[in-house]
């Protein structure tokens, strides 16, 4: 069982299960946040929102305190397939040394605004240091900072490889929490696959890669309340010779 980082309320078994629910957070939920923790100040302002489904926003936070001591020395965050972006945004709120997050996807979700206004609500000082992006990642990758740290939360089948080759591309530091892994195209040999699953040999496989490309890759995860598809990917480039 692995412990919550962040939102420690759900180290608590009784509320624990809660952790993994898709219903959208709301004032209901109020009573599990009531510290003067930052980061259950940013939670209660994305509930007066009713921004987000409570697993997504466990997820974002949890996600974020896992991969925060390896990415954080980069100025420029880029989440990849971001969606609502909560991932990134947390190194705005968090990071001072962060300059710029630049958020990336086909579109914007439909309640962005909600999420965007409750997090400058909580952390005011984020605004201005964050950008959305909208359109595929095959164009705008070109316009993507070099040496950016790189973030893909669910980035689904396929898209966590995007994600990897992007960063290598750029050279910089990259964590991803694949999932939905795209099994008839794993490229893992089928003795792995066979003896250690399919989702773990593509994994291995994945750190493989990285590894020849000169990256240290660690294999890290979030509380597996939140998600069976847990695992995360953290490779960070290794210094030249």
């Amino acid at each position: 069982m692995n412990d919550f980082r962040m939102l420690r309320v759900f180290n608590d078994a009784s509320v624990r299960g809660y952790a993994s629910v898709k219903a959208r957070l709301g004032e209901n939920s109020l009573g599990h946040f009531e510290g003067d923790s930052l980061a259950e100040r940013v939670v209660r302002e994305l509930a007066y929102e009713r921004a987000l489904p409570v697993k997504e926003v466990v997820e974002a936070f949890e996600f974020f305190a896992v991969v925060r001591k390896y990415l954080r020395r980069s100025p420029h965050i880029v989440d990849l397939c971001s969606g609502h972006g909560l991932a990134g945004i947390l190194f705005a709120i968090y990071e001072r040394r962060t300059a710029s997050v630049t958020l990336c996807d086909k579109r914007k979700p439909e309640r962005w605004d909600h999420v965007w206004r409750a997090c400058v609500k909580a952390a005011p000082w984020i605004e201005g240091r964050v950008q959305y992006t909208e359109g595929r990642l095959q164009v705008t990758r070109e316009s993507l900072p070099q040496g950016a740290a790189f973030l893909g939360v669910h980035a689904c089948g396929q898209l966590s490889d995007l994600c990897i080759d992007i960063a290598t591309e750029r050279e910089g530091p990259l964590a991803i929490m694949p999932c939905c892994r795209a099994h008839a195209q794993n490229p893992a040999p089928k003795g792995l696959r066979q003896a250690l699953g399919e989702d773990v040999a593509y994994d291995v496989d994945r750190t493989y890669a990285l590894e020849r490309k000169r990256y240290q890759v660690r294999w890290r995860e979030i509380a597996n309340a939140i998600t069976p598809m847990n695992r995360v990917l953290i490779a960070v480039p290794r210094p030249a010779a």
